[in-house]
């Protein structure tokens, strides 16, 4: 099962080095993740290229995980390499393709904020779960817009139409659809046949400030011109400097996001990510 206590920092820069703030938002994530236990059999909704489940289920052989499937092809046929799964296939999240009540968990990791119509995966998620079965899921919040750097700069100058559309830009550059509330979660989730049993808040508002920033320092947010993103491209391989650039990345900021990366969201305060827990009734 997930450890807490593992550096998962370190480990997320180590996959992530190509692009550090998403290594850090991963990196919160799974840590917050790991506090969760994953009753067995598990599926994984959205595995993409694996790469999240071979850190967090990391040192269970033979297998991490049960099932895991992904629509986008490009990224599922990765994931067989991570040993992270017992079986890996491409499927609709509409349309899962396992029995009635197969599984304990299915667990999600910043999968459902992309999903153009959320309710018929729910309805899917929850059909595929056993009866007090757990749904375990990692998600941006309704914080998530307001605790944007350059939201929050625009703001303190009374630009609040800039304010908007700078949170607008970020919404379709990461492909993101939606934020529910915590109360908004327990309707949906008790809609397809699951009660919320508890959410979480976290990545507090300076963290995601750091990572906001991080992410035009780290030419995320700009074309493929950006220096970073140059330095960091596969096409330059084979000149051979990239392993040393990875070390000085994984080296210099698992020390100086380290603070950031352990920071809890106050009690009673909100935070960029949300995990959210259901149980099938």
């Amino acid at each position: 099962m997930p450890n807490p206590d593992r550096d998962y920092l370190t480990l997320s820069l180590k996959q992530y080095w190509f692009a550090p703030p998403v290594a850090l938002w991963r990196a919160i994530e799974l840590r917050t993740l790991a506090t969760e236990t994953y009753p067995r059999p598990i599926l994984d909704l959205g595995c993409g290229d694996g790469l999240i489940a071979e850190v967090l289920f990391a040192g269970e052989p033979p297998f991490s995980i049960e099932a895991g499937f992904d629509p986008w092809w490009s990224q599922v046929r990765h994931a067989p390499a991570t040993d992270a799964y017992r079986f890996v296939q491409q499927a609709q999240g509409d349309a899962m393709p396992y029995p009635d009540d197969s599984f304990a968990t299915v667990f999600s990791n910043s999968v459902l904020e992309h999903i153009p119509h959320l309710m018929p995966v729910l309805e899917e998620a929850a059909r595929v779960l056993r009866p007090g079965g757990r749904f375990i899921a990692s998600v941006p919040s309704d914080a998530f817009r307001r605790l944007l750097a350059g939201y929050r700069d625009r703001v303190e100058v009374g630009d609040f139409n800039g304010a908007q559309a700078y949170a607008n830009r970020i919404d379709r550059r990461l492909e993101h659809y939606r934020y529910p509330t915590p109360k908004r979660w327990a309707e949906m989730l008790g809609r397809v046949g699951m009660r919320l049993h508890h959410t979480r808040y976290y990545i507090p508002t300076d963290v995601e400030m750091l990572w906001d920033r991080a992410n035009a320092r780290y030419g995320i947010y700009a074309g493929r011109w950006h220096w970073y993103r140059l330095l960091a491209s596969p096409r330059l391989q084979r000149l051979g400097y990239q392993g040393w650039l990875r070390r000085w990345i994984v080296r210099r900021l698992s020390q100086r996001w380290r603070a950031a990366y352990e920071k809890e969201v106050p009690t009673d305060g909100v935070g960029g990510g949300l995990l959210v827990v259901g149980e099938k009734e």
